[in-house]
């Protein structure tokens, strides 16, 4: 696997660190020790306006949670999988691409046929980067 650059059109939208850019966070957990967790407060805590989904629903860190992609108001800039990739696979097998700006897939959420599906369904895919670690350097 061989890892991917951030796109100056993702990179372009993360420096707007406001309630203008939407990012999905998919397997948003209510564990403070998870990455669905410590990802959505982070992305909350630096402006964004940040949709967890969650199949619970209900809330996640405070936010209100989504029980699956399909039912998160639009639009979606990014979409932030924190999942393994048999739920990853499924989520994006779902998934208009014609909904969402990016797919960005978290590292654990993705395996080589994941990255071959992503990249020959979105337009935009990242992959082999942490979204928080980005957006600190932005």
């Amino acid at each position: 696997m061989r890892p991917s650059s951030i796109p100056a059109s993702v990179s372009e939208r993360l420096r707007d660190k406001s309630a203008g850019t939407r990012i999905a966070v998919v397997g948003a957990s209510n564990d403070p020790d998870k990455y669905g967790n410590i990802i959505v407060r982070n992305l909350d805590r630096q402006g964004y306006a940040v949709l967890p989904v969650n199949p619970k629903g209900g809330e996640v860190a405070g936010l209100t949670a989504w029980p699956d992609l399909a039912s998160v108001p639009r639009p979606i800039d990014i979409v932030d999988m924190v999942t393994p990739p048999s739920v990853t696979r499924k989520v994006l097998e779902a998934l208009d691409p014609l909904s969402v700006g990016a797919v960005w897939l978290q590292d654990g959420s993705f395996d080589d046929e994941v990255i071959r599906l992503a990249e020959s369904r979105f337009p935009v895919v990242v992959h082999h980067a942490c979204i928080m670690v980005v957006t600190r350097t932005l």
